[in-house]
């Protein structure tokens, strides 16, 4: 049995469908209706289908009626504020990133010959990266990790556990491990992430 939309409903249906903005349901829903004979909604769709031709080709003067548009419009504007803004995904998030220079840190003696620059604290894995430079000659004393500790040579040299190590090369020592003396010859430039202290007191 068919059933006929009022005028105000049939023009808003017809010009939403004429020009694609009913949900897929809504157009399943007029369509089944269109279906069942309703000639008015037949008039109505083919003069906005009309409209929307020319207006496809530039026509000036071919627009829908002033209260369809006006429907339109409220229309496109509430779903428009019903979807929240999206974030580019190349748009950059300055508090997501750190940036410390070469000229900027303080530096600070951690014994005689070495000193050190810490360049971020890792709060959730409890590490920091830290920058270590030791003088030609210098000694760092035994020490015991509590902590993953990894170490990339830089520049200089290091010996450490029987091991020389010179720029470019990489160790990791893990938690628990001891670290007898290490030296430098040359001197070394150090950058070491893991724990913030080590246990000195192992002898």
């Amino acid at each position: 049995m068919s059933y006929c939309l009022v005028d105000e409903e049939r023009q808003e249906r017809a010009s939403l469908y004429a020009l694609g903005a009913l949900s897929q349901h809504e157009a399943r829903s007029f369509e089944e209706h269109l279906q069942e004979g309703c000639e008015a909604c037949e008039a109505e769709l083919a003069e906005f289908g009309e409209v929307v031709g020319q207006l496809a080709y530039g026509a000036p003067d071919a627009a829908p009626r002033p209260e369809a548009r006006g429907k339109l419009l409220a229309r496109l504007n509430a779903e428009t504020e019903k979807t929240p803004p999206t974030t580019p995904a190349n748009a950059q998030d300055d508090s997501a990133y750190v940036v410390v220079r070469a000229d900027e840190g303080q530096w600070q003696q951690m014994c005689a010959g070495i000193i050190f620059k810490q360049l971020f604290a890792d709060a959730e894995r409890q590490t920091v990266t830290t920058l270590i430079r030791m003088e030609p000659g210098a000694h760092m004393p035994m020490h015991r990790h509590l902590g993953i500790e990894e170490c990339y040579v830089i520049e200089g040299d290091v010996h450490a556990n029987n091991e020389t190590l010179k720029a470019g090369d990489y160790t990791c020592a893990m938690e628990g491990s001891v670290h007898r003396p290490i030296s430098t010859v040359n001197g070394a430039l150090l950058l070491i992430v893991g724990p913030e202290r080590h246990d000195f007191s192992v002898q």
